[in-house]
């Protein structure tokens, strides 16, 4: 996991970090979450297409080298509008980096439960169950609205 520091003489780094392109972040109500960061690039304001893929519970924590190409965006896209409509979803299924499936286990008028696998293509697979508050899907829109502004050069069009 990164290495977060609360010193004051540490700010602008603490105000770098917290700037990271992250193109999800899913967080439970109570504890656990799934985190896609990408590195800087040399281009100010240019996220890298490396990154970190961060998964965190009570049981395990755990940070993965990953890559997010701007043509991924329009998948991640796709797996907020099913899940949103009550269907898992599986974002780069077979592709040859760590793909993310998201289960919605149930919707209730307080909170979504969900199932978030995450599988690379040898042998190791995790699943991380999350109580998340209403509204956790438009903040993942919110973040790869932000991504896709930042890479709009970089996008094929369909």
């Amino acid at each position: 996991m990164p290495n977060i520091s609360t010193g004051s003489n540490t700010q602008g780094r603490d105000m770098k970090e917290r700037e990271r392109f992250t193109l999800l972040r899913i967080t439970g109500k109570y504890g656990g979450s799934v985190v896609v960061e990408l590195n800087d690039s040399y281009a100010p304001g240019i996220p890298d297409v490396k990154g970190q893929l961060l998964v965190r519970n009570d049981f395990v924590s755990g940070v993965h080298d990953t890559y997010v190409e701007p043509r991924d965006l329009a998948g991640w896209a796709h797996v907020l509008d099913e899940v949103a409509a009550g269907h898992d979803a599986i974002w780069r299924e077979a592709a040859r980096v760590s793909e993310i499936g998201i289960r919605l286990d149930w919707r209730e008028a307080d909170h979504d439960r969900i199932t978030v696998t995450i599988a690379d293509q040898q042998t190791t697979r995790l699943a991380v169950s999350l109580d998340l508050d209403p509204g956790w899907i438009d903040e993942q829109r919110a973040l790869l609205d932000r991504l896709r502004a930042v890479w709009a050069h970089l996008i094929p069009a369909d």
